[in-house]
């Protein structure tokens, strides 16, 4: 079994810019000005993926060029959110919709300390992912493991789908793998599936749609 992108599972995210942040606010304002979003409140609004990358391209095509031509090693000391954002628009590639939720915080840090070393932290939240088994096992594997999924109650025979949050899925899987008669392979795809949902994914424990097959 291969590994998957996580990111690719995303179908909404939130993600969080400062108001005190010279970039931030600069993007954000020019969201307000140039993309046609829908208005979530004051301070929320919800873009699609390619209309930000559009105002991006549009707006800011020389610092995007500057940043995607240089190593993470020399540009994560001044990473500003345009990288972010370029990132996320790549990395995210089934994204529907991005939440701009804008803080007028002024305390917040771009650079983290773990182990000595500088790390990138940027805020954003898994809001909804799909869950698809079909892009991650073969039919014979998923027919594998269609009954340990109805035995956990994560999916029913009258539909091959169920909207559930990420936590109730890990913790079905992890109370099967430990409690269950399963065979190795059985075994197997359970912790594919427990890999695949990540940390991120389990601390921001977003509204999971899974879908299996017959």
């Amino acid at each position: 079994m291969e590994s998957y992108n996580t990111g690719s599972l995303c179908d909404i995210i939130d993600i969080t810019l400062y108001k005190f942040n010279h970039y931030d606010n600069l993007i954000w304002t020019k969201c307000l000005n140039q993309i046609d979003y829908a208005r979530i409140d004051d301070d929320s609004i919800l873009v699609t993926p390619k209309q930000l990358m559009m105002m991006l391209d549009l707006n800011f095509k020389r610092d995007l060029m500057k940043i995607r031509a240089i190593s993470f090693d020399l540009i994560h000391r001044d990473a500003n959110s345009l990288y972010f954002l370029d990132k996320i628009l790549g990395d995210f590639d089934n994204l529907k919709w991005i939440k701009i939720t804008l803080s007028k915080s002024r305390n917040f840090s771009r650079i983290v300390k773990i182990n000595n070393d500088d790390h990138l932290k940027y805020s954003f939240k898994i809001v909804k992912m799909t869950l698809r088994l079909n892009e991650l096992f073969n039919i014979e594997q998923i027919t594998l493991i269609n009954p340990v999924l109805m035995k956990c109650n994560l999916i029913h025979s009258a539909k091959p789908y169920n909207n559930l949050k990420a936590m109730n899925i890990i913790n079905a899987l992890d109370n099967a793998l430990n409690h269950q008669d399963l065979t190795d392979d059985q075994g197997d795809i359970l912790s594919h599936i427990l890999d695949t949902l990540s940390f991120k994914i389990e601390n921001d424990n977003p509204d999971v749609l899974l879908v299996t097959d017959w």
